[in-house]
């Protein structure tokens, strides 16, 4: 068996290979928080079924520090479904910071399998390289609700308010 099978030797100036040990370990980095689930869920997440409405009522109530930062990013997404914001955009919406938004998302995919039995996510969420067509600029994660999660969601939030 070949030691370099999976790789390619390239020749790079010397004066790049700083910038190209920051692409690798940058595209490592991404690779492993989708694998954990952390940024943006996976394919087979991201292509489930929509929440129960009885599901997002109790997220919707959920006072949990998690559930509370998502639940207003939801507040957010609902105003505009199919509109796709990024962290940086999510966190000047909800006026958090955002290590606070990066790190509700770390913890969702936990949160969710812990206490509402479920891997999908309660909204849309996709690198850009993903996504068809595909935002100028970099490949960011973007979140956002269609208009049906939005239409469940304002539902959940009415009634999570009236009990």
């Amino acid at each position: 068996m070949n030691d370099n099978e999976g790789f390619s030797l390239i020749s790079v100036p010397n004066e790049h290979v700083g910038a190209v040990y920051r692409l690798l370990a940058d595209l490592f980095e991404r690779e492993d928080l989708a694998e954990r689930g952390s940024l943006v869920p996976n394919e087979a997440q991201a292509n489930a079924p929509l929440w129960p409405l009885e599901k997002l009522i109790q997220f919707a109530s959920d006072r949990s520090k998690t559930a509370s930062i998502i639940g207003e990013i939801l507040d957010v997404l609902v105003d505009r479904p199919e509109r796709r914001l990024s962290i940086d955009e999510l966190a000047k919406e909800t006026e958090r910071p955002r290590s606070q938004v990066k790190m509700a998302w770390t913890h969702l995919g936990r949160t969710i399998r812990a206490r509402y039995d479920t891997k999908a996510w309660p909204l849309t969420a996709k690198w850009a390289a993903n996504m068809d067509p595909r935002p100028e600029g970099p490949n960011v994660v973007y979140y956002w609700l269609t208009d049906e999660q939005a239409e469940l969601w304002k539902q959940a939030r009415d009634a999570s308010r009236d009990s």
